[in-house]
């Protein structure tokens, strides 16, 4: 179910920012959008949901060159190559109130028993080979700012003495 992926070079784990590529006035994936904060896998087969429901529009997330799965038996991280310019299917959802950000979820499918026997896990990313002519800039998603980190719950706050 995709865990982590790499993105021009940069491995990118949930809750970290990641470049996906919003449909144009012309309808095609290229508008590069830079906040888009990784929050896991969303089913192909519940695509609709996310899009009805939950108000996502599809993205690409442009230049993976490989995604990682965590072994659902045996916890171990496994990872796999694609070809150059790949880009994963992806559901970019709409900004939450107060924050900088939109969650991204990467369209999953079934893998094959032949991925589930390598990667340990039954569901892999949605992938497609982006055309020459609608690759971003090589904007540098490693400079992006990471989101800030969770302020603990109020009650493991320490007070001021």
């Amino acid at each position: 179910m995709c865990n982590r992926f790499i993105q021009q070079g940069r491995e990118v784990r949930p809750g970290q920012r990641a470049v996906v590529l919003l449909r144009g006035p012309g309808g095609e994936f290229e508008m590069p959008f830079a906040a888009a904060a990784f929050g896991g896998p969303a089913r192909s087969e519940s695509r609709q949901y996310w899009i009805k429901r939950q108000g996502a529009e599809p993205v690409l997330v442009p230049e993976i060159t490989r995604f990682g799965e965590k072994d659902a038996a045996t916890g171990a991280q496994h990872w796999e190559d694609v070809p150059a310019h790949s880009a994963m299917e992806g559901l970019l959802l709409p900004r939450p109130a107060g924050k900088d950000y939109r969650l991204l979820k990467v369209v999953t499918q079934a893998a094959t028993d032949d991925q589930t026997a390598r990667l340990g896990n039954d569901r892999v990313p949605l992938f497609s080979l982006l055309p020459a002519r609608t690759l971003p800039p090589p904007a540098a998603p490693a400079d992006l700012p990471d989101p800030p980190p969770k302020r603990p719950p109020p009650d493991q706050w320490e007070l001021p003495v």
